[in-house]
């Protein structure tokens, strides 16, 4: 997720955040020595793996999985939300604690304000939370976060961006989903299409590692003292309150989210050999691309000699005016197809302006663009509403798959921490392939050049010439965010 996500969340932030940029605040990505991370290596780990193949079970795993944990919870997120889902997997998370289970959150600080809900549920004996690079200004709202980036954005520009949920070093989760009801088609308003992997076995152990290692890093500050909350563990009347308004408003969804856990089928895992990437604390201070360097090691032999790759990103942005890894693959003659948002689909304020440029140069290159529908229906949605693309995963010659936190652009490059893995198993990329294009024609156009070398949007018998639902209204503010000229930041 880009600092500039045009939501619920956040869209007062890209507005601010848009204004810095306009008075200069936008940093160059640095040079890259030509011998950066040569000496990296990479390792296989045995595992099982399940996609979990709907929205609503994506959830539904987590609420299980707490449920059954015996003795520890370990998690990782850019965002909680204070919501029916939220507050939900808090609950099922204090009841884990009060049975002794030892749990552990490290929380990104972007969307963490003056939360006391959040804060109650740290008084727990048994629950750590800990947020990652702290902001100063926490009772201000968005105007003091402005403010308070402006002065110190080389610090507070980096964000935690990894999704990580561990139970008793047994089974994992991973993917690109934060926790809150969009991001499992629970919210009315809008929901994003996304993907969570279900992992066990030997690769939990290198997970586990890198959590311990950002767990006791200067960067990760206790909850406790930045949101003050009254002392006694008893008293946890600012959760109380958010969950039983939020549990008694939306009690058809606390019913749906019981059914689904007690109809879905048991998982179906699938034997496979991964390979984990993660990034490097060191990106703190220099800002160099220690998780795409390493990745890109991880699967060289892939990529060099790869025929056929899908790349699956929500925000398509080149790194430095150029798109290297699908300039390599189209110049080595691999079939290239990219799924991302189209312009009225994406939840960026920022994206669709550069993307309108960059849509002809893919196309140009020879890469195949399918864009999601603005009016795509998910039939895994409880509610529907807005819908953005958010899935991130590559797959190459239908062999070797990725699963993680990274979107590709520049933002995850050179200043998110990221992580992710990477699934050799035919079987694996099979069923990925299937997760994606399922419901091809309700949810994609299919984006082209015609004889006449104009682009075409392209869904069933449909076809269309101008951009759907992207009309000359935007020409002004795309042009406005062009000068900008934020690019390195999105």
């Amino acid at each position: 997720m880009t600092l500039f996500k045009l939501n619920q969340h956040n869209s007062i932030w890209a507005l601010l955040c848009g204004i810095l940029l306009l008075s200069g605040c936008a940093t160059p990505n640095p040079s890259v020595p030509d011998d950066f991370e040569a000496n990296f290596q990479k390792r296989d780990y045995q595992a099982k793996a399940y996609i979990i193949p709907r929205a609503n079970e994506a959830f539904a795993h987590r609420i299980e999985l707490v449920r059954q944990a015996k003795s520890s919870i370990d998690m990782t997120y850019f965002s909680w939300n204070g919501d029916t889902l939220g507050l939900s997997l808090l609950n099922e998370i204090s009841k884990a604690a009060d049975r002794g289970v030892k749990v552990r959150l490290t929380l990104d600080d972007l969307l963490v304000f003056n939360d006391k809900w959040l804060a109650d549920i740290d008084k727990h004996p048994n629950v750590q939370i800990r947020i990652f690079n702290p902001f100063n200004s926490r009772k201000m709202g968005w105007a003091g976060r402005a403010f308070d980036f402006q002065i110190h954005q080389q610090k507070l520009d980096n964000r935690l961006h990894e999704k990580y949920f561990n139970i008793d070093h047994q089974q994992m989760i991973l993917g690109g989903r934060n926790i809150g009801d969009e991001y499992f088609g629970y919210s009315k308003a809008a929901n994003f299409y996304d993907l969570d992997v279900l992992f066990s076995g030997d690769v939990i152990a290198p997970f586990a590692v890198n959590y311990e290692r950002q767990w006791h890093s200067e960067h990760l500050v206790p909850i406790a003292e930045l949101i003050q909350v009254k002392k006694d563990i008893n008293d946890t009347r600012y959760f109380t309150k958010a969950f039983n308004k939020a549990t008694k408003k939306h009690a058809e969804i606390i019913a749906d989210i019981e059914h689904t856990i007690n109809t879905m089928p048991a998982a179906q895992w699938i034997d496979v050999t991964v390979s984990p990437v993660f990034d490097s604390l060191k990106k703190m201070e220099n800002r160099l691309p220690y998780f795409r360097q390493r990745a890109e090691i991880a699967i060289q032999d892939e990529l060099a000699n790869a025929k056929e790759a899908v790349i699956s990103t929500p925000y398509i942005v080149p790194t430095d005016g150029d798109f290297s890894v699908i300039s390599k693959l189209t110049k080595q003659g691999a079939k290239v197809q990219l799924v991302t948002n189209s312009s009225a689909s994406n939840d960026s304020l920022f994206i669709p302006a550069y993307y309108e440029e960059h849509r002809k140069t893919l196309l140009d290159m020879g890469v195949d663009i399918f864009e999601y529908k603005d009016t795509a229906k998910n039939d895994d949605h409880f509610y529907h509403g807005d819908t953005y693309y958010h899935n991130k995963t590559i797959i190459l010659d239908s062999r070797v798959s990725y699963v993680g936190s990274s979107n590709f652009d520049p933002r995850s490059d050179f200043i998110n921490v990221e992580f992710g893995l990477f699934v050799h198993s035919a079987a694996f990329a099979e069923k990925l392939h299937h997760y994606l294009f399922a419901q091809q024609s309700s949810l994609y156009w299919q984006v082209s050049k015609n004889a006449e070398g104009e682009i075409e949007w392209q869904s069933q018998q449909e076809v269309l010439k101008s951009n759907p639902n992207y009309g000359s209204w935007h020409k002004l503010p795309d042009w406005v965010f062009k000068k900008m000229d934020g690019e390195s930041e999105l």
